[in-house]
């Protein structure tokens, strides 16, 4: 429950960007057993997400200056909401990627982003959840300027909570490729 308090400024630089961690934490939705709890007001999550038995989430690395979560008000007085998202570049077009890509289009997911905030275990960001996941939308560039993948995740609908700060333990993560599938790039 939300107690109301005064916010004064958080000291110098509060409002300087925040470096984010290269890796992106990526959990299939079909693949969380439990996820923390929350109520409105209070972004803190309650718990851990449990995966099921043998599943693991995926790592993936995106340029940090990319990676930006997102969040975008809908609605009229009295029904506001929230669509969340994230957004990053995936430098290069492996053959690992251009799968990944494709195997998630149609997945629902939640996503983690560490902050690099100068504490040892860093601020975690959790974006979407099991019932509201986000979605991909991808976009792909080949061009003189350069080739990348970027993700953009957005849920599908609005809900009432923000985007979330997840103090529990981090999901196992799946095995990088094997020597030479990170073909293409």
């Amino acid at each position: 429950m939300y107690t109301k308090v005064s916010i004064p400024k958080n000291g110098d630089g509060a409002g300087a960007a925040t470096i984010k961690s290269p890796t992106v934490i990526i959990m299939d939705v079909e693949d969380i057993a439990s996820e923390p709890s929350r109520e409105v007001g209070d972004t803190e999550l309650n718990g851990n997400y449990t995966l099921e038995t043998g599943a693991k989430a995926v790592g993936i690395y995106a340029t940090p200056s990319t990676i930006v979560p997102t969040e975008e008000p809908q609605g009229e007085v009295d029904a506001r909401s929230l669509i969340k998202g994230v957004e990053y570049v995936h430098p290069g077009d492996s053959v690992d990627i251009a799968n990944h890509t494709e195997a998630f289009l149609n997945k629902g997911v939640v996503i983690l982003v560490k902050e690099c905030d100068g504490t040892s275990s860093g601020r975690v960001r959790a974006i979407g959840s099991k019932c509201n996941p986000l979605y991909l939308q991808p976009e792909y560039t080949n061009s003189g300027e350069g080739t990348n993948r970027k993700f953009v995740w957005k849920q599908a609908q609005g809900d009432k909570f923000a985007i979330a700060t997840y103090g529990g333990t981090m999901p196992a993560l799946a095995p990088e490729p094997t020597t030479g599938s990170e073909s293409g790039a």
